[in-house]
């Protein structure tokens, strides 16, 4: 994009020429390295990792940091016509996992990340955005990165239950989540993508969760095969959303072939969430004060 009043028109253009009148628009706008839009018309966001560590130095006087971020950050994306973050990242962080996660994570510690998390998906729900907590069942364990490669992670269930999935708890709120592109070989040998154990019954059952799940990128290399084969094994295992990034239009055109209508069920559960979705006109100045005070944005 070259620059916010040429991303807005097309944005608005993309929605008017749609055949669904409410299409959608999301983006990957996480703050640190991950920042689509990013140059002189937005502010450029502190990381995950750059908030949690303000926060733990000063926590009375910082609680409110993550959602007033999360809400600034999400006024920014509303006002051109954004209406998914794919984010926050709720991974924790494993010093010895590969960088692709490193500082996007808050922290080690699952429940302060799972705090964080909360209060940063309420901060873009009040800015008028859907969140999306990624990677479940988490990702920061993962030695690889997902994107180039295969990656297999061992810590059993009991384990993750205690520490990767505690953060993932703030599902019972929210109405979409991405799945990581792993393989946690003592659940199952398939990768949660295509997991039905991970899908049906830890996420579906024992999380409760009733929202919309989408896929990581498929065209990630950590999923073998083609793309007919990727969506159907991920429909197969439960996924309700497939996404691709890769932008190449023929590919685009294939998998259009291949994809179906959501489960009513679901794509009701998250039209709920529409009615929680409203943007609260709180003092965004006060609110850009606090931030570059912390220098959390700039």
């Amino acid at each position: 994009f070259s620059n916010k009043k040429q991303i807005k028109k097309l944005i608005n253009q993309l929605k008017q020429i749609s055949i669904n009148k409410n299409a959608f628009i999301s983006v990957d706008q996480e703050g640190g390295r991950v920042q689509r839009f990013d140059n002189e018309d937005f502010y450029k966001y502190a990381s995950q990792e750059e908030v949690a560590k303000i926060f733990l130095k000063k926590k009375k006087e910082t609680e409110r940091l993550p959602y007033f971020l999360a809400y600034l950050l999400g006024i920014e994306l509303k006002n051109i016509g954004i209406d998914i973050n794919f984010s926050p990242v709720t991974d924790i962080y494993h010093d010895y996992g590969d960088k692709i996660i490193g500082d996007r994570a808050f922290n080690s510690n699952p429940y302060l990340v799972k705090n964080l998390v909360s209060e940063y998906c309420k901060g873009l729900k009040d800015s008028g955005l859907f969140p999306v907590p990624k990677h479940f069942p988490g990702h920061g364990r993962s030695i690889t990165d997902t994107h180039k490669e295969v990656s297999i992670i061992d810590n059993n269930l009991k384990e993750l239950n205690k520490t990767d999935l505690y953060p993932f708890r703030v599902l019972k709120n929210e109405y979409l989540v991405m799945i990581a592109h792993i393989i946690y070989s003592s659940i199952d040998s398939s990768v949660a993508t295509y997991s039905r154990k991970i899908i049906n019954e830890i996420l579906r059952k024992s999380f409760n969760f009733k929202g919309l799940i989408l896929t990581d990128d498929i065209s990630m290399k950590a999923l073998k095969g083609n793309f007919k084969n990727k969506i159907k094994k991920s429909y197969y295992a439960g996924c309700d959303v497939m996404l691709y990034c890769g932008g190449i239009l023929d590919e685009m055109k294939e998998i259009y072939n291949y994809v179906k209508p959501i489960k009513k069920k679901y794509f009701n559960y998250f039209n709920s969430g529409l009615s929680q979705i409203n943007r609260k006109n709180l003092d965004v100045k006060n609110i850009e004060k606090i931030l570059l005070k912390y220098k959390l944005i700039k």
